[in-house]
């Protein structure tokens, strides 16, 4: 095999753009070990690494783009260069049959767009403040998408966008629904009096999707970036977002998301909802405290939040799955499983929906193994610990780097599947598909045929592996909720109605095998 890189001269693409890029390139037969990147000095150096980097691709300046990948000697590369340019043409033309006008610089667009106060920055992390404080000097809100911006760097910037009265979503934000338009990772959702604030992408996307299915809308979706309650930045976004929705006529419950905030931070949000009249929901997964005023309803899940967004406004509903139809799937799951198989092996896209799911199994499993545990003591760099527990957030940093998101390309995550079903002691495996803006096309019709395979490769070995799996997602969106689930649903997958019932399910199974 041969290592291949081409150089577009002066090509800018955003992240989620080279996502999509890498992707295609892989449906090219004959392709492997594709990375689709943006010629900066640090990711020439991700490409070096992954061996992927030749002397053509390592003379790219910051603004060329890279397309590297491996493949037989004798393969074309304008052949594949055309293809890719078919592809991507194609993609422009669904956008619409417009004309778009080519500005090339911020600053001009800026200039010539003065009555538009949003930028979408989504460039290398390297220069994402500064584009971010370009953005800012012009009086424009910011829904940053970038990573690997400096904890200073983020608290410099939220600083002075604060001065001046303006947001700064992110960096890293995945996920914002604003005045009804959805930005980044988002679904197709009512409008209604519920807002939200949220340290996570496929937290706010969870909670969204729950209270549309509830009929339930909302006024705003606000993403602050997974830093945001980090004490370093002392939760800027989030309480400006707060502050936003308490004057808001329009909303009538607030929700706040996080992962667990550092105490001083969660007190100083607290100390912001005591004596709001609005009803307020506070979800910093897993958080508890009795001391919270009267007022505030403190949930530990997103479920829950959605659920007690309902319940405060007269909503009565029950998310859970009928109890003889999932008594009854799991009897006959139960039964297939062989004495060896003891653990639950969950392999997520979301990395809230993958905290979630530990915090939920951790219940009644004890420690669940992770790259991203809920405790540091239980950290792990792959999916097989023997005699454990495991769940891996596929969507971290370490996997992203130089590779499409799994939201977007699920290769990664074929391949441990592959790998989980060929350990005899897996008894379930767990799953989450995300759809909505910028997610993949039909991602259960891409899990079908690896999930069949998967089973066929327990079968061989004489185990029956259990597939519990949940989507996160609106019939509103493209890929169409119902249609993924019937997907998973004929591939012998249990779909949960929320993905802490897919967490209690795959424990369920793994318990009742216990108790045999």
């Amino acid at each position: 095999m041969k290592i291949f890189n081409i150089v577009r001269k002066n090509t800018y693409f955003d992240s989620v753009s080279l996502m999509l890029i890498s992707k295609q390139l892989k449906k090219l037969e004959g392709i492997e070990d594709v990375s689709v990147m943006m010629g900066t000095p640090a990711n020439r150096v991700i490409l070096r690494e992954a061996n992927l980097l030749n002397e053509n691709g390592d003379s790219a300046g910051a603004n060329d783009l890279i397309l590297a990948f491996r493949a037989p000697e004798q393969t074309d590369a304008d052949w594949v260069c055309q293809k890719i340019d078919e592809q991507m043409s194609q993609k422009a033309a669904a956008g619409g049959a417009g004309t778009a006008t080519v500005i090339r610089s911020a600053e001009k667009a800026y200039q010539d767009n003065r009555d538009i106060n949003l930028a979408i920055i989504s460039v290398p992390g390297e220069y994402a403040a500064l584009e971010t404080l370009r953005a800012l000097k012009h009086g424009k809100n910011v829904f940053l998408f970038s990573d690997n911006v400096s904890l200073e760097e983020e608290a410099q910037v939220k600083k002075i966008a604060a001065e001046k009265g303006l947001f700064v979503m992110g960096p890293d934000c995945g996920t914002a629904i604003i005045n009804g338009v959805g930005i980044g990772f988002a679904n197709r959702v009512r409008q209604g009096n519920i807002g939200l604030v949220a340290a996570s992408g496929t937290g706010l996307q969870e909670v969204v999707c729950l209270l549309d299915a509830m009929e339930l809308g909302i006024s705003q979706a606000i993403g602050t970036g997974g830093r945001d309650l980090k004490e370093a930045i002392g939760a800027v976004t989030m309480l400006q977002g707060l502050e936003y929705l308490l004057a808001d006529q329009a909303t009538e419950t607030i929700i706040l998301i996080s992962k667990p905030p550092a105490p001083s931070v969660a007190e100083t949000i607290i100390s912001k909802l005591t004596g709001s009249a609005k009803k307020i929901i506070l979800c910093f997964i897993g958080y508890q405290d009795d001391k919270t005023a009267e007022g505030i309803t403190v949930v530990p899940t997103l479920e829950e939040a959605a659920l007690a967004a309902a319940r405060l406004n007269g909503v009565k509903t029950d998310m859970a799955t009928d109890e003889a139809d999932l008594n009854r799937w799991v009897k006959e799951r139960q039964a297939a499983l062989s004495s060896q198989q003891q653990y639950v092996r969950a392999l997520y896209a979301g990395g809230t929906l993958c905290y979630e799911a530990m915090l939920v199994m951790g219940q009644s499993l004890g420690p669940i193994y992770s790259n991203t545990p809920l405790s540091k003591e239980f950290t792990i760099a792959d999916v097989m610990v023997n005699g454990q527990h495991t769940a891996i957030d596929l969507g971290d940093d370490e996997f992203t780097k130089g590779r499409p998101h799994p939201m977007i390309d699920g290769t990664l995550r074929h391949e441990y599947i592959a790998k989980v079903a060929a350990d005899p002691a897996t008894a379930v495996l767990l799953l989450d598909v995300v759809i909505g803006f910028g997610a993949s096309a039909d991602p259960a019709e891409e899990l079908v045929p690896v999930l069949k395979a998967a089973q066929a490769q327990a079968k061989a070995a004489g185990n029956e592996m259990a597939i519990v799996a949940y989507v996160c997602g609106t019939d509103g969106d493209e890929q169409n909720k119902s249609e993924q689930v019937a997907k998973l649903k004929a591939a012998g997958a249990f779909v949960a109605k929320t993905n802490a019932e897919a967490a209690r399910v795959a424990s369920l199974l793994v318990l009742r095998k216990e108790a045999n």
